[in-house]
């Protein structure tokens, strides 16, 4: 008898154990940093994107996402945002913009459900910027994933239609990004 209260409170301890390492290990997986999408990876040169079989030329390749055929375009930068003016450096792939195509709040919607369901919603627009925008102050909405590593990006064109974009972008950019906006509050249940 006594056995069976042994491996009972052995147990519990484990399952009490594996509960608080599985808490705190989630948020340091969800914190490293992303290192490109799919075979585009930041860092790359130029000349290793034109040899991928997506990609058209070293800013232009197109990949599948969402059922549909959607065009990237690729920005390169200096590695790791280092400008050194005595000896120049090769360029290296620093972001990777898809266009997603046509706003609607369906397809927003959709993209948020998608992007929350593999990535943490870090910077979120405010109401007050939501309604600056609606009244046409500014042209772009940004919601930043994994601390500004993914961004959601609504698009005011010059007549006044609106386009989708999803930013990938080097921890660099995002860094960037993250010290223009404030950061959205924890949520607690």
């Amino acid at each position: 008898m006594q056995c069976h209260i042994f491996s009972k409170s052995f147990a519990l301890y484990w399952s009490h154990t594996l509960a608080v390492l599985f808490v705190f290990w989630i948020p340091a997986y969800g914190a490293e940093p992303i290192d490109g999408f799919r075979n585009l990876k930041f860092g790359m040169t130029p000349q290793e994107v034109q040899t991928l079989k997506n990609c058209s030329t070293s800013h232009e390749c197109m990949y599948e996402l969402s059922n549909k055929n959607r065009y990237v375009q690729l920005t390169y930068g200096p590695k790791d945002g280092r400008t050194d003016r005595e000896a120049p450096q090769p360029l290296r792939l620093s972001k990777i913009s898809f266009d997603m195509g046509q706003y609607s709040e369906g397809w927003y919607n959709q993209l948020q459900m998608i992007l929350g369901n593999s990535y943490r919603l870090t910077h979120d627009f405010t109401d007050e910027r939501m309604n600056a925008f609606l009244a046409k102050q500014f042209e772009e909405l940004q919601a930043g994933y994994e601390d500004g590593q993914i961004i959601l990006i609504v698009n005011r064109r010059q007549f006044g239609n609106m386009v989708l974009k999803l930013v990938y972008q080097d921890t660099t950019l995002a860094s960037e990004f993250v010290r223009q906006r404030p950061r959205l509050e924890p949520t607690t249940p």
